[in-house]
């Protein structure tokens, strides 16, 4: 393994692994010195494989305590830094390459640890947020893990806010999110009877009561998880930390569910919306998710106003600790940002922030049919289509290419901009025009032949 001055020690707990393990254990081959492997009672090759390669495994039996696991993979760590990534989640080589710098930047500071981002991945590399996490930080024996479920670090049993802030340089992806319903299902269960444990013993534990309610909307028991965010709300402390992010968490979860679930009311969800902007004033998602319910009901003044406002709060603030899902959502947010300006008359917005998209890719042919709906409303006889085929043309997509024509003619259909849509057409040759009338089949009228 290739190691600069400072050592490494990466660090995981395992269980019916064998899937991802390998993934796990190659992405940081290359920067650490060793690897430890606890694994809490696998039934497949897990252990097999990590040992092959070149892991130390070690034996752990499961208490329902992942901090005890995890405190026991620590107490196997020589090293002086300690990477603790899950088998489920991985570094980019070019991320991984970064870790050793940044641990050297840091090495002689006050800092004990090094925030990153945290990705979560879905199904078809779909992005569902971006948080922040703890996973790089010294091995020291005041630096240990705590709570049976959703566990976190604390120095000798508190918090220290002496972390580095490096999410920009490092991320890590999680794919536990790509999992067959069932797998989800036990996993909420074994979840549950954790966070009860912890809450008998701390009845008071705002953050618990939160998580509980996670597990209680995923298994769709609206009515118990509402309840239960609610109880979480009312055992928060008066001022909340800036980076608090299971309290931003609980209020997001929380206005997500009364959008969803049928038959909520607008006044009921726009008072949990204030409620948590008083709270956190540096949480863009609030916005956003109050953007898009406004959008959806057909109350586009205020779903600009709200999508404006959240995408000024994520400049300001970035998403340190806050905004994960407008972080992993930003171009549908200017995306529906551009449909509110439309909707609200006001074309020129909606073209520009069309435009500023489709510079960054050509081929959302959702943001493509909005400014030609834009370009559409401000031309009613036609006349500017030509200088709208010659601005696509010159900003956008080489009309050599069949295939940016062809782009182009389906925006235009779909936006219902007649006049264009007959400009491309003249674009294509007769041979190439039966191919595509062949392709898009009857969406193309035979009077363009």
């Amino acid at each position: 393994m290739d190691v600069g001055r400072v050592k490494i020690s990466q660090c995981m707990i395992v269980k019916n692994e064998e899937k991802n393990i390998e993934q796990a254990l190659t992405w940081a081959r290359e920067i650490v010195s060793e690897q430890i492997v606890v694994d809490t009672g696998s039934s497949d090759r897990t252990a097999e494989i990590a040992r092959r390669m070149g892991a130390k495994v070690y034996e752990f039996t499961w208490v329902d305590d992942f901090a005890a696991a995890k405190n026991y993979a620590i107490s196997k760590a020589s090293c002086e830094w300690i990477a603790f990534l899950d088998a489920d989640e991985y570094m980019t080589k070019e991320d991984a390459g970064k870790v050793m710098s940044c641990i050297e930047k840091i090495h002689n500071s006050q800092y004990d640890g090094i925030m990153t981002a945290w990705v979560h991945m879905a199904d078809e590399d779909q992005i569902l947020g971006v948080e922040t996490q703890i996973r790089i930080f010294r091995n020291i024996p005041a630096l240990r893990y705590r709570r049976r479920v959703h566990e976190y670090l604390t120095f000798s049993g508190n918090l220290r806010d002496k972390n580095a802030d490096m999410a920009e340089e490092i991320s890590i992806f999680h794919t536990g999110y790509i999992k067959k319903e069932r797998q989800e299902k036990k996993k909420s269960e074994r979840n549950i009877k954790l966070i009860e444990a912890e809450l008998k013993e701390n009845p008071y534990d705002f953050e618990m009561w939160g998580y509980l309610g996670n597990e209680y909307d995923n298994a769709d028991e609206w009515e118990a998880a509402e309840e239960t965010y609610r109880k979480s709300i009312s055992l928060m402390p008066e001022h909340l930390d800036e980076f608090d992010v299971n309290a931003s968490m609980t209020y997001l979860r929380l206005l997500n569910l009364l959008i969803r679930r049928p038959g909520s009311e607008e006044a009921a969800v726009m008072e949990v919306y204030r409620e948590a902007v008083k709270r956190r004033p540096m949480e863009a998602d609030y916005d956003y998710l109050a953007g898009q319910y406004q959008a959806s009901i057909g109350n586009y003044p205020a779903g600009e106003k709200h999508l404006r406002r959240a995408l000024e709060i994520l400049e300001q603030h970035r998403n340190t600790g806050k905004s994960m899902l407008l972080s992993a959502k930003i171009l549908k947010a200017y995306e529906l940002l551009a449909i509110c300006c439309f909707n609200n008359g006001n074309l020129t917005g909606c073209v520009q922030i069309a435009t500023a998209l489709l510079k960054q890719d050509p081929y959302l042919m959702s943001t493509a049919v909005v400014m030609l709906s834009a370009f559409r409303e401000d031309d009613k006889d036609g006349s500017k289509a030509g200088d709208v085929a010659a601005f696509l043309g010159r900003s956008f997509y080489d009309y050599s290419a069949l295939k940016n024509r062809m782009f182009v003619l389906r925006a235009a259909m779909s936006a219902g901009y007649k006049a264009l849509e007959q400009i491309m057409r003249g674009t294509f040759t007769q041979e190439e025009l039966e191919a595509v009338n062949q392709a898009l089949g009857a969406s193309i009228s035979k009077e363009g032949k």
